[in-house]
């Protein structure tokens, strides 16, 4: 009995220690790549002489921008924040019920999966003239054309995770007279959780880009609109500093989710 408790022990340690690993060089080996690839551009833009207006080192941009970002761009990086996030948290619980609606009627998801794609596939900023067109100038709409971005492809892959449950499994809850909300409860969406993150932090890119193309088609403030403030006054350094400020705000939602998803699927360990 001592032995298997030993055993158990040592078994946990190492894996402790594996965890510890894996944590590190997720950490250490992106770490690397920036840095490796900050100085390859760094020396390439330098050696090569091309010119500031094209392609600023970034150095240059890094320098330009953490020096007008709190009188520039905190303003708008402020109102953009707003909206991704409002945005990205309605679109999660709202993507995620018409998944489970949907995939309780096989009929209605074969007749719905084409505009579900449609909509994936269609750029926001082709819908958001229209939206204003409907709806007027109001900021608002920016929070709208994000939803309508992200809530397709949660939907579309969480519809992928429920419609993919273990027939045994369904029909073992059948057998002992659970309905379908308890099923779907107890097996179908604890199963479809993997799906359903994927499509979550799927999400997270495809509301940064919704707000980012909003700005562009209906915004005097925000990111968007600043880049192309700063393109056409050729701030070059400005344009790519702003460019990589929206990238941070889509990648650190990414993360968060990421994190979210490891604390929640815990099998997966």
């Amino acid at each position: 009995m001592n032995t298997e408790n030993e055993n158990q022990k040592e078994i946990e340690v190492i894996e402790v220690k594996k965890g510890k690993r894996n944590i590190q060089l997720n950490v250490i080996l992106p770490i690397l790549t920036f840095i490796f690839l900050y100085v390859a551009f760094e020396i390439f833009i330098r050696a090569t002489g091309v010119p500031r207006i094209v392609l600023p080192t970034p150095t240059a941009i890094i320098m330009e921008t953490v020096q007008r970002f709190p009188a520039d761009l905190w303003p708008h990086f402020l109102v953009t924040s707003r909206v991704i996030v409002i945005g990205f948290i309605i679109a999660i619980p709202f993507g995620i019920a018409l998944a489970a609606i949907f995939s309780q009627l096989p009929i209605v998801v074969k007749a719905t999966t084409p505009f579900i794609i449609l909509l994936v596939v269609t750029p926001v900023i082709t819908i958001v003239p229209l939206l204003v067109l409907w709806l007027g100038s109001d900021p608002n709409i920016r929070i709208i054309a994000v939803v309508v971005q992200a809530t397709p492809i949660i939907t579309l892959n969480t519809l992928s995770g429920f419609s993919k449950v273990e027939t045994e499994k369904l029909e073992l809850m059948k057998s002992i007279g659970a309905s379908r909300v308890q099923t779907f409860i107890k097996v179908t969406f604890p199963n479809a959780l993997p799906q359903v993150f994927t499509g979550v932090k799927l999400g997270c890119i495809f509301s940064t880009i919704g707000a980012i193309s909003a700005d562009f088609v209906a915004g005097n403030v925000g990111l968007g609109f600043r880049i192309l403030q700063y393109s056409g006054s050729i701030m070059t350094e400005m344009a790519y500093g702003t460019i990589l400020i929206v990238a941070l705000i889509g990648i650190s939602l990414y993360i968060i989710a990421s994190s979210i998803e490891k604390k929640v699927i815990v099998w997966r360990k």
